[in-house]
């Protein structure tokens, strides 16, 4: 390891300590500095909180069943509210697939456990602070998932993610996801549409290549052999005078993240312009499937839920009804805030709707800017600040509460599974031991 640390110095230095460094960096610095704003905190009208978070632990067996704990917590002042799924599938699906799939149960308690707040403790006009981003989980593409018996999961997920956020709008609850999300990139990606306007407005060039540009930089996101393959054709058209483009679609296409973006060029506390986020435009291109023909969805993307289910009439009437709501989905507005110059931003979601805008996924993709005061959802989270250790004290309560270490899912869940069951448990050679009661 020595040896060969010693012989990638400069490139491990440059990777872990800057991360991606381009031809750009001034451009992306000078535009970030444009659309930064400090913080400033204001008397906003005190508002209680409920924290949500969630966790989740998985146990593959040598028999190939994979078994799963998955909870959620919501905490409001002394009470909680508390949601648990604990079960076993089979599934040809690989490690990585079959996570993800336990993260969707766990989201979909976390929804579960801040509804059951509201309801059972009848409350309104409160925040709703949830462990992760909103937006991220209005992403997810309702499809079957790798879990037999339970494929057409995304279904009840999706019901009961619109059951909350009608809940909270009806309310006037104010829900908000939080999160240090370091792989989020829809801050770069609005900068180098900005910069790329900007180059574009500059080029001498005729009007239908710079069209043909703006396309081209949109595919880069969702289908970048082809971006690249039809830039190919523009550069052969125009040379040299393309090389500013050139230069923000390999951006587009590189791994550099918000985080690294404001940790580079920010000086001072303070937060981010809010962006205005719908799906992406393949997701765009699936939620209008969904409006004009939504039995249609359910045949391509459930097939294997139709073919598990008993009833396969019933399952498509409820996908259908379920799905007919995604259409209507609030866009989210999403932003990041630093509230000290040594920490790491943190994330912020709020349903447009929070800022009096009735906005829908179906109406655009991908992002916008607005103009938004965000002082008084910044003032509830620096009350909240704990420093660069509590980055959230109210989540961080919640998370220290609900998570699930891997001592009490051996110690507990599985040893109540062996009990109860009464078996001795064989896990698969990559766990790290076999356990015996």
């Amino acid at each position: 390891m020595i040896a060969q640390v010693r012989e990638k110095r400069s490139q491990l230095r440059q990777k872990i300590m800057q991360g991606r460094t381009s031809e750009l960096d001034s451009d992306l610095g000078e535009a970030l500095r444009r659309h930064w704003y400090p913080v400033v905190e204001v008397t906003a009208p005190e508002k209680e909180v409920v924290a949500v978070d969630g966790s989740r632990g998985i146990r593959q067996f040598a028999s190939g069943a994979v078994f799963y704990v998955a909870r959620a917590l919501a905490i409001y002042g002394k009470e909680t509210f508390k949601t648990v799924d604990v079960d076993a599938f089979l599934s040809k699906g690989k490690s990585t697939d079959i996570e993800v799939f336990v993260n969707r149960k766990m989201e979909w308690l976390e929804f579960k456990a801040a509804t059951k707040a509201i309801e059972e403790g009848d409350l309104s006009n409160v925040v709703v602070l949830m462990d992760g981003s909103l937006f991220g989980r209005l992403s997810h593409l309702p499809r079957d998932q790798p879990a037999e018996g339970m494929r057409g999961f995304m279904i009840d997920y999706f019901e009961t993610y619109h059951r909350l956020l009608s809940l909270c709008k009806k309310r006037n609850v104010l829900l908000l996801g939080v999160s240090k999300d370091s792989r989020s990139s829809f801050l770069r990606d609005y900068l180098l549409h900005e910069i790329l306007e900007r180059e574009l407005s500059q080029l001498d060039i005729p009007q239908p290549p710079k069209f043909a540009i703006t396309r081209v930089f949109q595919d880069v996101f969702d289908r970048p052999d082809q971006a690249f393959e039809s830039f190919k054709k523009l550069k052969h058209e125009h040379g040299e005078k393309l090389r500013k483009v050139e230069q923000i679609m390999w951006e587009a296409f590189a791994a550099r993240t918000d985080h690294q973006l404001i940790r580079t060029y920010v000086e001072q506390p303070g937060h981010t312009i809010p962006i205005e986020l719908s799906v992406s435009r393949r997701s765009h291109a699936l939620v209008e499937e969904i409006t004009s023909n939504p039995e249609s969805y359910v045949s391509k993307h459930f097939k294997e839920g139709l073919l598990e289910s008993p009833d396969q009439k019933a399952f498509t009437g409820r996908a259908c009804e379920v799905l007919s709501n995604i259409p209507t989905f609030p866009t989210m507005v999403s932003f990041h805030v630093l509230l000290d110059r040594r920490d790491t931003p943190i994330r912020v979601d709020a349903p447009s709707w929070v800022f009096s805008r009735d906005t829908t996924i179906s109406e655009f993709s991908g992002g916008r800017d607005l103009l938004l005061n965000l002082n008084p959802i910044i003032s509830i989270l620096m009350s909240g600040y704990g420093g660069l250790k509590d980055y959230n004290i109210w989540l961080k309560r919640v998370d220290e509460k609900v998570r699930l270490s891997n001592d009490v899912m051996d110690s507990i869940y599985s040893s109540v599974l062996e009990k109860e069951l009464d078996f001795t448990i064989i896990h698969t050679r990559g766990y790290r031991r076999v356990k015996y009661p």
